[in-house]
C-alpha cells in the first residue's frame, strides 16, 4: 500500500493506492492517532479513489470503528470523510458508516471529490 499524508491547517488527508489490505488501515489510523496534533484535527479525508484492490473483512472494518471510538476520547470533534474507488464500487464505504455511527466515535459520510469533503468537514468545525 502506498499512502500519502497532507497534514492541513484544520485535519489530514491520506491519499491511497494500489493493494490496500485492513491491517495496513489499522496500522495508519495508530500512526494518525498518535500524531502531536491529533486532538486539534476537525477531519480525516481518506481517499481511496486510486486504489487498486481493497482487502477488508467486516471484523477488520468494525475494528477501525472501535478505534475511532478511542481515539474519540482525545479527541471527541472530529468527522471521516472518505472518497471510495471509482470502480467497481462495492459500498463497504456504507458498511464502515453504519459500524462507524454504531461502534464509533464520530460522523463519517462519504463523498467524490476531496474538495467537497473538506467543505463538509469544516462546516462541522467548533
Amino acid at each position: 500500500m502506498a499512502h500519502k499524508l497532507s497534514k492541513e491547517s484544520n485535519g489530514v488527508v491520506i491519499t491511497l493506492s494500489g493493494l490496500v489490505k485492513g491491517d495496513e488501515i489499522f496500522r495508519l489510523n495508530e500512526q494518525l492517532m498518535s500524531d502531536e496534533i491529533f486532538s486539534l484535527w476537525r477531519y480525516q479525508i481518506w481517499d481511496f479513489s486510486n486504489v487498486e484492490k481493497f482487502e477488508a473483512s467486516f471484523d477488520q472494518l468494525r475494528s477501525f470503528a472501535v478505534q475511532d471510538s478511542v481515539a474519540a476520547r482525545k479527541n471527541p470533534n472530529q468527522r471521516i470523510a472518505i472518497i471510495p474507488r471509482r470502480s467497481p464500487r462495492s459500498g463497504i464505504d456504507r458498511t464502515f458508516h453504519i459500524l462507524e455511527e454504531v461502534w464509533g466515535g464520530y460522523e463519517s459520510k462519504t463523498f467524490f471529490d476531496v474538495d467537497t469533503a473538506r467543505e463538509w468537514a469544516e462546516s462541522g468545525k467548533k
